[in-house]
């Protein structure tokens, strides 16, 4: 998600800004209107209803870059440029003489916009601002017969922000590094550093919505046999090299109805989506192509083996708790069996009503 990225947090910050000066100003315009005097009213009228108008488009557009935060990330910031740009020439034109006080705000929507998003977004200012002067020329008599100041103010909005233009490339530049490390650190947080798989806080979370789905769904808790003496035999390089191996395996089994995560040393658990019938099919894939040899030197091999315990919602538990115990347990059982790898808790316990009869 865009949400969490830096550049997503600084126009959010930008366009909450921009949305409280455009209040207060167009709160100012109306409060001014009926004392300003009779040549200028009608303009700071003109002037109110437009900033009006600009401060609602301005708050549908904010309201829109929180709820769809990923959609047109890059027009939509355009497009407040373009807005600011626009208006600020139509109220220099509006206003003609007094116009001459708003020039500098070229200056600044232009810096801000590149300070917050960008060099292209510079760019893209300098290059509206002077369209909208050419036009400001043709469709104002006003500033047409005094272009000498529009030129003067059209040279000072090129050079100001020119000469600050190092310094906005190297806080983008200590931006982008930063939103980087921020990706990576969200990256580490949310997957296995060794496996590069979801890690138990993932799977915490994938378990939440597969209960908010209330779909039938497995729960497999899958655990490395004899995985200490590996360690302690060949070394933990050795061993880290075969949870990577068991990772990949692993992974390749699986299609977009599961959820694979490693738990924690050589524990993995899947959550998979697939129809009841099968499931047994998809374990014996998942024994078939994971369980074998893997060589970690030159001449020596290890035996990767499974133990599998399986349960189900909601025919075994309908609580993440009881379920996760339960395919422990099958888990647990499945270790002590000599004949299978894997082990359903609803197997179990149809045995354990059948030994009490």
């Amino acid at each position: 998600m865009q949400s969490n990225d830096l550049n997503y947090i600084k126009e959010i910050k930008y366009n909450k800004h921009r949305l409280q000066i455009l209040l207060i100003i167009t709160f100012f315009g109306f409060l001014f209107w009926k004392q300003a005097s009779d040549d200028i009213s009608d303009k700071i009228l003109y002037e109110s209803i437009l900033l009006a108008t600009l401060t609602l488009i301005s708050f549908v557009h904010y309201i829109f870059v929180l709820k769809l935060p990923n959609l047109l990330s890059k027009s939509r910031k355009l497009f407040l440029l373009f807005l600011d740009v626009f208006s600020l020439t139509f109220s220099i034109a509006l206003f003609k003489h007094y116009g001459l006080f708003l020039f500098p705000l070229y200056i600044i929507i232009i810096m801000q916009n590149g300070l917050y998003f960008g060099i292209r977004s510079f760019y893209a200012g300098l290059a509206t601002t002077s369209i909208l002067w050419i036009s400001l020329l043709f469709y104002s008599e006003y500033w047409f017969e005094h272009s000498d100041i529009v030129a003067t103010f059209a040279i000072t909005t090129f050079l100001v922000p020119l000469f600050y233009l190092n310094y906005i490339i190297q806080a983008h530049k200590k931006n982008d590094a930063l939103s980087e490390e921020l990706s990576s650190v969200a990256e580490d947080a949310y997957h296995d550093s060794l496996t590069g798989l979801a890690n138990r806080k993932t799977y915490t979370e994938e378990l939440k919505r597969a209960f908010k789905e209330k779909k039938f769904f497995a729960l497999l808790f899958i655990d490395l046999n004899k995985f200490k003496s590996i360690n302690d035999t060949y070394g933990h390089h050795s061993g880290d090299e075969v949870l990577q191996e068991v990772a990949r395996r692993l992974n390749s089994q699986i299609d977009e109805e599961d959820f694979l995560a490693r738990l924690g040393g050589d524990e993995f658990v899947i959550i998979s989506r697939k129809k009841k019938v099968f499931l047994p099919k998809f374990i014996e894939k998942i024994e078939q192509n994971v369980i074998g040899y893997h060589e970690i030197d030159e001449n020596i091999k290890v035996h990767i083996k499974l133990s599998i315990g399986i349960s189900m919602y909601p025919d075994d538990a309908k609580s993440s708790t009881m379920l996760a115990k339960y395919a422990d347990i099958a888990m647990y059982a499945a270790k002590k069996k000599e004949d299978s790898h894997h082990v359903f808790y609803a197997d179990m316990q149809v045995k354990k009503k059948n030994s009490v009869l």
